[in-house]
């Protein structure tokens, strides 16, 4: 399952009043900086998706008779290069549906080495125009809107003055490196952590307890757990501890391979096993230990008749484990 990646929208109409670019608007995990004619106010929307919370971080600024907005969204997945297009395109269905307006341009919009799109919507009904930037870095959707009074010069010019002063950061210009950075993410607890591809797997959302990780890959055609505590397990037998917890809820389990892996210089237990529930036969694949630096029980699953095709995912998101050495 793919999620649907799109805008959230908020009223963009205020109502007139001098601007200046008083106000430099800059965050270390942002990727822009822009320049309000004050300071202005800021909220956060959640809106839940099949794969977690999309989270819009809002900056806003309203002198009379005008509104002045910028919006990060953040998604639990990461994008990958090519899907922009389809943001954009799915951006617009939700603004027209929104807010009924004239689209009376839409054109390519440039930052560095990113492609965006500007947008130009007329609102009759609020005797207004309301201008858009839209453009993806990394993984977030940003939006940068103005909107003033039809025929206001002075509008037009603030509108202008402060489209002018959206700015990417010097960390941010390196598309390969901040596409990278925003794919590959991290769990974990202390010594223990796991990085993963965030366009093949998403977090469960029904997540709740601390060190537990579930994740789904986006056909959920595969699962995976990350258990990981910061000691190590009461009994000293790992694999014993592993196969007796998948015998509780199995009618039957068989190991197919046993092995030894190293992550860094620790060197774990490889275990690849099904476990038959319900009448269904799954293929468990897992990385396990227990000592100094705590305990990790990481495994995949799948059907047995789905599990050649996920193999390659799982294993990729095995060597995803990092322990590191007391």
């Amino acid at each position: 399952m793919r999620r649907a990646l799109g805008i959230l929208i908020f009223p963009l109409l205020g109502a007139g009043g001098a601007l200046r670019a008083e106000f430099l608007f800059t965050a270390p995990d942002w990727a822009i900086e822009v320049k309000f004619a004050a300071q202005p106010k800021a909220d956060v929307v959640l809106s839940p998706s099949p794969q977690g919370e999309v989270k819009a971080s809002r900056y806003f600024y309203e002198p009379p008779g005008e509104h002045y907005l910028l919006i990060k969204f953040s998604y639990p997945m990461a994008m990958m290069p090519g899907e922009e297009t389809g943001v954009y395109d799915r951006s617009m269905v939700d603004l027209t549906r929104s807010r009924p307006g004239q689209v009376k341009a839409r054109d390519l919009y440039h930052l560095g080495p990113y492609e965006g799109q500007r947008v130009v919507i007329a609102q009759p009904r609020e005797k207004s125009t309301r201008e858009l930037r839209m453009i993806v870095i990394g993984s977030s959707l940003y939006v940068c809107s103005a909107e003033w009074p039809v025929n206001s010069a002075a509008g037009a010019e603030h509108a202008e003055a402060f489209f002018g002063s959206f700015r990417l950061r010097s960390d941010y210009t390196d598309q390969r490196v901040v596409e990278d950075r925003e794919r590959f993410r991290e769990v974990g607890l202390g010594n223990l952590k796991l990085r993963y591809d965030a366009t093949r797997w998403y977090r469960d959302p029904a997540d709740a307890e601390p060190g537990i990780f579930n994740f789904l890959r986006t056909d959920q055609h595969a699962e995976a757990q990350f258990i990981c505590e910061e000691h190590p397990m009461e009994d000293a037998d790992i694999e014993k501890a592993v196969l007796t917890t998948a015998r509780e809820g199995a009618e039957s389990v068989s190991v197919k391979k046993r092995g030894k892996k190293l992550r860094g210089t620790i060197s774990v237990l490889e275990l690849e096993f099904t476990a038959r529930v319900e009448n269904v036969t799954y293929v468990n694949h897992g990385y396990f230990y227990s000592g100094p630096e705590g305990a990790v029980q990481l495994r995949g699953w799948a059907k047995d008749q789905d599990y050649r095709d996920v193999t390659g995912d799982i294993s990729e998101l095995l060597d995803g484990l990092a322990i590191n050495a007391k």
